[in-house]
């Protein structure tokens, strides 16, 4: 035993420490090489060395038999030694190498067997091993009870475990050489069943009450059949007075919603984010760059995975320092497939599958791959986003600067297809208004926030702590937000935006209008199950705020049209002469009031949130904003219906060509200018591609067998 827990000190990747020599770093020969300035943070912390240890001879030789020439070892060292990883897993993030290459080659050197790990090979504790980077050494046993080592040293432990191997011969019997990454697709393979039921329950199984299992509790049932009863019989005895009572109540209640987004159209927004301070000013410490974890959930997603893919891989993040989980249903074989193509020789991406079973939703996906993300931080993004390359920097230095408690940060989206149709430039001019005015505005008083579905950035340790995902809730963004909240976590705002799709046909535009709307009812009943502790989690301010935004929201899509209507029907019997203006009574004229303000309310959260670019190809929209809000209602009404008879139901809307109003005419893109993107999306994500190919250029090469 004393002899294996050796063999893992030794086979551990060797990480470097951080220089902190005046801000500088050593050159170990000649410039900084331009090809790695992109991967590399620039972390300084506590003393460490100023520079990496010399190749050893045994180094040099193994770094010769894999074809890196020293110049490129020298710049793979210096990227190990700045990111804190190891000089092989800097080669094969710049192309150099491919882990099977490294794996033989090493293999070779140490007198030692290749062996990738099998389906028949059980790794022991591997579910002790979930959350954390996959051990450099694993402790295997077969179904014949044969037991052996894998392990795959570093070029930094190559001397150590050469030494380890003279010292104790009888152990080459047992030790095989594998990829880094097999560790980890072992223990993916060997804890999906666990991974899956738990997913499968998620919340429901420890704390039902906070889960949407059972979307409305029977005494909340009751409570709205009587409601319902009550306002029948009223409407019988007394209907003159039923409806002035319920038309006040509405109108009152429609006036203060629009009256707190007033504040969130007047304030001050968040200055644009540019030349961002090195991480090492932030004093990461001696350990190196933390590891940066990304989710996406892909479902019949084929045509996206390339761009998908590619826009990942424009991420300003080192390459060593990334985990990227592809996750896909199990059943949906061709978006694997396309996803194993797309990130075959790229180790910091992986493909993780869902068995398939009831519910099927995003949160149960995400919930099955969460245990196997190892980062400090996590990032969940859609297969049709495009995030800013810096959108990572800029959310580390939020949370390396912010509050204690800060758990979440939500950046904005931005929709590129705006002008195509009407639909996604009302879409469009919407997420302006809440991602770059109401949520900012939220965030910066403390209250809480409804997440958006994709680009929020979490400190995984406190996603983990709330239970992740309700797999059983179809908005489950919109829940967490609140149960982040209610946990005593704060949640904030960042302005590097991720660039998406809007939907253009109205087939698609209303099935994912009816999902989130039945997910923001079922959430709101879902906290309101025991409001005397919601109000003492959240407090008097942010409960009041709540009722506002959560019920407002909900309130105000049926409200419109029945305002609408009922103006509609009073003025035009004023001008049919049916009636005559004093006829009218107050309640019209404050309905008229409220239909106005909310009309301009909207325009100017929109208008406040629109770049100037922006601004200009969009405003010839605003005419069709009663028609937009008239077929929210009858999304509500169809969510309504649903939340009744199919409350977990999961209505699957396209993305790219298949939203399109026509697919073969040509994209129209809405190029925003933030002063943090001044080239624009398109120009910025190219460039920063190609700069994130370290060393060489071209595409990595595929981890297939070495050659001879």
């Amino acid at each position: 035993m004393r002899a294996n827990l050796d063999l893992a000190d030794i086979s551990a990747a060797h990480i470097y420490p951080m220089p902190a020599v005046g801000g500088k770093y050593p050159q170990s020969h000649g410039e900084e090489p331009r090809s790695l300035r992109a991967q590399e943070l620039r972390p300084a912390g506590r003393p460490a060395p100023e520079r990496p240890a010399p190749f050893s001879p045994r180094q040099l030789r193994l770094l010769g038999a894999l074809g890196i020439g020293f110049a490129d070892a020298l710049e793979a060292r210096l990227a190990a030694f700045r990111n804190g990883s190891d000089i092989a897993a800097e080669l094969v993030a710049a192309g150099l190498l491919t882990e099977r290459r490294y794996a033989d080659c090493l293999a070779r050197q140490l007198g030692l067997r290749f062996e990738p790990i099998g389906p028949q090979d059980r790794i022991l504790d591997a579910a002790d091993m979930l959350g954390r980077s996959p051990p450099r050494m694993a402790k295997v046993c077969n179904d014949r009870l044969d037991g052996r080592i894998f392990t795959c040293p570093t070029i930094e432990s190559l001397d150590r475990f050469a030494r380890y191997l003279a010292m104790r011969p009888e152990m080459r019997a047992m030790i095989r050489i594998t990829r880094h990454t097999d560790v980890a697709r072992a223990i993916d393979r060997q804890t999906m069943t666990e991974r899956y039921l738990a997913a499968r329950l998620s919340l429901s199984a420890d704390t039902p009450r906070c889960s949407a299992r059972q979307a409305i509790e029977p005494l909340q049932a009751a409570l709205c059949l009587g409601a319902v009863l009550f306002a029948c019989l009223a409407l019988f005895y007394a209907p003159g007075l039923a409806l002035t009572l319920c038309h006040g109540a509405a109108t009152l209640f429609f006036a203060a919603c629009l009256a707190i987004r007033v504040p969130a159209a007047l304030m001050r927004p968040d200055a644009p984010a540019r030349d961002l301070p090195a991480p090492g000013v932030l004093e990461i410490g001696w350990q190196g760059v933390p590891v940066y974890s990304v989710l996406v959930a892909l479902h019949h997603e084929t045509a996206m995975v390339p761009k998908l893919v590619a826009a990942l891989e424009a991420l300003d993040w080192p390459k060593t320092r990334l985990d990227v989980k592809l996750v896909c249903e199990a059943d949906d074989e061709a978006t694997a497939d396309a996803v194993e193509r797309a990130i075959a020789g790229r180790p910091h991406f992986s493909l993780v599958l869902v068995p398939p079973g009831e519910p099927r939703t995003k949160p149960k996906a995400l919930n099955h791959a969460l245990p196997l993300a190892h980062g400090e931080f996590l990032v969940l993004y859609d297969a049709e986003d495009e995030p800013d390359p810096g959108q990572l920097r800029e959310a580390y230095h939020r949370f390396r600067t912010g509050p204690e408690n800060l758990a979440c940060l939500q950046a904005p989206l931005v929709v590129t297809n705006g002008e195509a149709h009407w639909l996604s430039a009302l879409f469009a001019l919407e997420y302006a208004a809440l991602f770059r005015r109401i949520l900012p505005w939220l965030a910066r008083h403390g209250f809480p926030l409804s997440l958006g579905g994709t680009s929020k950035h979490f400190v995984r340790e406190r996603l983990v702590a709330v239970g992740g995902w309700d797999s059983h809730n179809v908005t489950e963004d919109a829940d967490l937000g609140l149960r982040l909240a209610r946990a005593g976590y704060r949640v904030a705002t960042i302005t590097r935006p991720t660039f998406e799709h809007a939907p253009e046909r109205w087939n698609v535009w209303h099935r994912q209008r009816t999902r989130w709307m039945k997910g923001w009812f079922v959430t709101y009943l879902l906290h309101m199950r025991q409001p005397l502790l919601l109000l003492d989690q959240l407090g008097a301010r942010a409960m009041a705020t709540f009722q506002l935004m959560f019920l407002g929201m909900i309130v105000s899509a049926f409200a419109h049209p029945i305002f609408l209507g009922v103006l509609l029907v009073q003025f035009g019997a004023v001008a049919l002469g049916l009636a005559d203006l004093s006829d009218l009574g107050p309640l019209v004229l404050v309905d008229m009031f409220n239909i106005v303000a909310a009309y301009g309310l909207f325009m100017a959260l929109s208008s406040a949130g629109l770049s100037p670019d922006e601004r200009r190809r969009l405003r010839g929209a605003y005419p069709m904003l009663p028609a937009y809000w008239g077929l929210l209602a009858f999304a509500s009404l169809r969510a309504l219906i649903q939340l009744l008879v199919a409350p977990h139901k999961w209505e699957k809307t396209p993305h790219g060509l298949d939203s399109r109003a026509n697919s073969a005419d040509p994209r129209y893109r809405i190029e925003p200018v933030f002063s943090a993107w001044p080239d624009g999306p398109s120009a910025s994500l190219g460039g920063q591609a190609q700069r994130s190919v370290a060393v060489r250029s071209g595409p990595p090469p595929a981890d297939g067998p070495s050659p001879a």
